[in-house]
């Protein structure tokens, strides 16, 4: 008898938008057909209406091609960081699995394990359409050769309050979460960015 396939991995693909190019082309001629004078009531009504459909679908598209450019640009400082808070997770869990008879130490660990996870999902949700703010950015060189017009501590200051808004916002839908489900397990549900 010959081989089954797992057809688990052979799923067809979701439907997708067309490219902005062809939303555009559409536009212009429905555009041109609602330009004319001599169209009917009902087909004039209907060409708004789906003029209306490709002008969100653009708009859908073109932020779809934004948060791509973003995901490709950023992946590999994200995976990086994923990669630091997961072997931090672990090490707290790890930790937590042995018996620590000091209740202080177990309140510690569990607040640290808290934290990680915090961590953990800023990199998961972080907004799509910003700028990646690092999270454990690397130790900046001092040098007294660079000629910027902003002095480090404020680049720094300003990506810390970005990053710490963030990070604030993560907590919050965090906490909503182990709230609603009774855990504070890693959450799965993509919240809504700030």
């Amino acid at each position: 008898m010959g081989q089954t396939r797992n057809l688990k991995h052979h799923t067809e693909k979701k439907p997708s938008l067309p490219g902005v190019q062809k939303i555009k082309s559409t536009i212009r001629q429905t555009t041109r057909l609602l330009a004319k004078g001599n169209i009917k009531a009902d087909v004039r009504i209907e060409t708004e209406r789906r003029l209306a459909s490709l002008r969100a679908d653009l708009a859908q598209a073109e932020q779809a091609r934004q948060e791509q450019a973003v995901a490709v640009r950023y992946h590999k400082v994200k995976f990086f960081e994923k990669k630091k808070a997961c072997r931090r997770i672990n090490r707290v869990k790890r930790d937590l699995a042995q018996d620590t008879p000091e209740m202080e130490t177990r309140r510690k660990l569990e607040e640290a394990l808290f934290e990680y996870r915090v961590d953990l999902n800023y990199i998961l949700h972080f907004p799509k359409l910003k700028k990646y703010v690092s999270l454990f950015p690397p130790a900046e060189a001092t040098s007294e050769n660079t000629t910027s017009s902003k002095t480090p501590s404020d680049s720094t200051s300003e990506t810390d309050a970005i990053r710490q808004e963030v990070r604030n916002w993560v907590r919050t839908s965090y906490d909503k979460w182990c709230i609603a489900y009774g855990t504070r397990a890693c959450s799965r549900a993509s919240p809504k960015p700030p």
